[in-house]
């Protein structure tokens, strides 16, 4: 069995193969630039080329694939489905693929169309729901935290089920070991409670002992500086997107689905602000 874990350099990607290292799951991270993978990471991983938006690199990175770990990459062009038939002819027994809790309930994101592909292909499955990354606040919102000292992102006041990456992982990595029982199937993964964006600063404040606060932009407000800090506009649009049921009080949704699966309790979000503090360090 060899898994090809696709999103290696984002936050879930990483993490699922740190997580199937660690089980000694054979592997091999998906990469578009294979030379800058290897500059940083050296011989930790086996990598291989792989473009969604250039079928020419798809055989060669499924190549002896048995199960695949499935991300919806950024960019444009992307043959997706071209890349989903080219899996199921080279043999790919098994997909987990990772999608966004209440997914069934929104027909017009790219996740739902995504997993009706994913079933029409034939393909036994597994996709893992996932609830707001706890890893957004050392990534896109890193930069206003560290330099302002302030969670940036127009949420509203509602709940949000977060969910660390770390337990994602375990939950992907299960999928793998025993693709049988997880078959066909679709879990939603969160933490054990919801917070608030004022909640998640309190508890910044708390643990990193300097003043952290959650400013609730408007949507004009967030996007105007976003874009006057010369910030992508599709990326800045895409961030309006994921926090537009937060804002409606849609997010706020718990599942139990990990504590089943794996029989542990989710990682609680101060954990992951000690691990990560590290990140938030003042420029």
């Amino acid at each position: 069995m060899t898994v090809l874990v696709t999103g290696f350099t984002g936050k879930v990607g990483y993490e699922v193969a740190g997580n199937l290292k660690k089980k000694g799951i054979p592997f091999k991270c998906a990469t578009r630039n294979v030379k800058k993978a290897i500059d940083r990471y050296g011989d930790d991983y086996d990598f291989v080329q792989l473009d969604f938006a250039d079928p020419a690199t798809f055989a060669s990175a499924l190549h002896g694939v048995d199960q695949l770990f499935l991300m919806y990459p950024p960019g444009e062009n992307l043959q997706f489905d071209k890349f989903l038939e080219e899996a199921k002819q080279m043999g790919v027994q098994h997909i987990t693929y990772i999608s966004i809790k209440d997914v069934q309930f929104l027909p017009f994101i790219h996740h739902f169309k995504n997993e009706k592909l994913i079933r029409k292909l034939g393909v036994p499955y597994t996709f893992i729901r996932a609830g707001y990354f706890m890893q957004n606040l050392n990534d896109f919102l890193c930069r206003e935290i560290k330099e302002r000292q302030r969670i940036f992102v127009p949420a509203g006041k509602g709940k949000t089920s977060f969910v660390d990456v770390r337990d994602l992982a375990e939950v992907v990595s299960l999928s793998f070991q025993d693709s049988e029982q997880h078959r066909n199937k679709a879990y939603t993964v969160t933490g054990a409670e919801a917070l608030d964006f004022f909640e998640v600063a309190d508890k910044m404040t708390t643990i990193l002992g300097r003043p952290i606060s959650y400013t609730n932009p408007s949507t004009k407000e967030f996007k105007e500086h976003m874009l006057s800090s010369g910030i992508d506009k599709a990326f800045v649009n895409v961030v309006i997107g994921i926090h537009f049921p937060t804002r409606l009080g849609l997010a706020k949704g718990i599942s139990t689905d990990y504590e089943e699966l794996t029989g542990m309790k989710p990682n609680k979000i101060e954990k992951y602000i000690e691990d990560y503090q590290n990140a938030w360090n003042k420029l």
